[in-house]
């Protein structure tokens, strides 16, 4: 840092113009050394910090501590400029990781099943979110550095990165990172500051409390798991939020409907493991054929989805009233029969769950909600706690994943292969499949 003395003010006024304003402050002089006061002491010395010595001082910071935590000074992550043109591998500087930001490594990079609808073909689901950025929000990963105020993080350690970030000072204010920047001024806020760039990087961000330490010695060690397989928590810990939310408990019957897609054929998994009987719906009967096959006879039921709301209501009464209905149903199904069908077949005082997509209005049959005493509950993704809880699950053998629960990973990409990668995703994904980017090779 470049210190000016007053009588020097003279010489230097003819490049303020050129570096900008400058930056004033006093210097005195005492026992314990020399200290800087804003407003202060007549009779001292004042002197001048310039603008560029201000941006020297704070670059040479930065490199100072990137060297401190062996962080290289740039990264290359997936950039995408627009969704109606091809990304570029973009070369980063790298963050430094201030409190609260935990820089990781991403081994296993998740790619949804839909991402060709968000940041290829002009986006035709509008997603909203800034440009240029890189996208990616869930991971496998190793922590390259941790920040100051980390008590039991450390670097090299095995952690599942959680795609939904979450305001500090207003949990209620929720985006799903790299992918949509929500609705209102404090989510925008979120996605255009701190939490812009992704996991589709050789390095990146995340924030301490989202970044959940995996036990490798048991997952790895004993249990024997792949690394690549652990990337299925993160199908698992979006329905394992709307059953714990419900309560779901052991010896329940839960009708998941539909149930053969990439998150809700995750619900029946994580039902399963919660100890309950599943009813499992939906229209491809060789998915509902798979799901049967996951527990021993009589703990998977399926049922075809018939576009007939009194035909599926007899369907699901041969199984005996529900305890509970976990709904996540895309966008389209808006008017299926079996949203309906599911909540007429609850016993009274029974439960659903609504974790699905529709952005538009549902049927509902309002007397029978209120004579029997219907609850219904609206979850949106997981809470910190739930995905820490998903994790102990697994850590626990009691939740199954990877190809011992039928669970296997499609494809692994590196990053220059995005084309091929997302296409894959869209094709190879769904039912316990899942594709994924490998940004740092394996």
């Amino acid at each position: 840092m470049l210190l000016y003395k007053r009588g020097q003010i003279d010489r230097e006024a003819s490049t303020q113009e050129k570096e900008g304003p400058m930056i004033r402050l006093n210097i005195y002089k005492s026992r314990r050394g020399i200290r800087p006061v804003w407003k202060g002491l007549k009779n001292q010395p004042r002197y001048i910090l310039s603008n560029n010595s201000l941006l020297k001082h704070s670059f040479a910071t930065k490199m100072s501590s990137l060297a401190e935590h062996s962080l290289p000074e740039t990264y290359t992550g997936l950039q995408f400029h627009s969704a109606s043109s091809p990304p570029t591998l973009a070369t980063l500087p790298t963050p430094v990781p201030t409190a609260g930001t935990v820089i990781v490594k991403p081994l296993y990079s998740i790619i949804v099943q839909y991402a060709n609808e968000i940041f290829t073909n002009g986006n035709p689901r509008g997603y909203k979110y800034p440009l240029p950025f890189v996208p990616g929000g869930a991971c496998i990963a190793r922590v390259a550095a941790v920040p100051p105020d980390a008590t039991k993080l450390k670097p090299g350690q095995l952690v599942y990165v959680e795609l939904t970030v979450r305001a500090r000072d207003d949990p209620n204010v929720k985006i799903l990172r790299g992918f949509h920047e929500g609705f209102t001024e404090g989510t925008r806020k979120l996605m255009h500051g701190e939490w812009r760039n992704g996991c589709w990087a050789t390095l990146s961000t995340a924030p301490l409390e989202n970044v959940h330490v995996l036990d490798e010695n048991i997952l790895v060690g004993k249990f024997g798991y792949k690394l690549e397989e652990l990337g299925s928590l993160s199908q698992l810990v979006v329905p394992y939020g709307g059953l714990a939310d419900v309560d779901l408990k052991a010896g329940e019957t839960i009708l998941i409907a539909p149930a053969t897609g990439s998150f809700s054929s995750a619900a029946v998994h994580v039902a399963l493991a919660l100890g309950a009987r599943v009813i499992a719906m939906g229209r491809n009967e060789t998915a509902l054929a798979e799901l049967k096959k996951l527990a021993e006879p009589g703990r998977v039921e399926t049922v075809k989805i018939s576009g007939d709301v009194e035909e599926d209501m007899n369907a699901l009464a041969k199984f005996g009233p529900l305890d509970v209905y976990f709904d996540i149903s895309p966008r389209p199904a808006s008017k299926s029969s079996h949203i309906k069908a599911g909540i007429m077949s609850l016993r009274p005082g029974g439960r659903i769950s609504l974790m699905g997509g529709i952005p538009g209005d549902i049927d509902l049959p309002y007397w029978h909600v209120s004579y029997n005493g219907l609850t219904i509950k609206g979850t949106f993704m997981n809470t910190i706690q739930q995905a820490k809880e998903l994790v102990k699950l697994v850590e626990r053998g009691i939740l199954k994943i990877g190809s011992r629960a039928g669970m296997k990973v499609a494809g692994k990409y590196k990053l220059e292969e995005w084309e091929e990668a997302l296409k894959a995703a869209a094709a190879e994904g769904g039912p316990g499949k899942s594709v994924c980017f490998i940004p740092n090779g394996e």
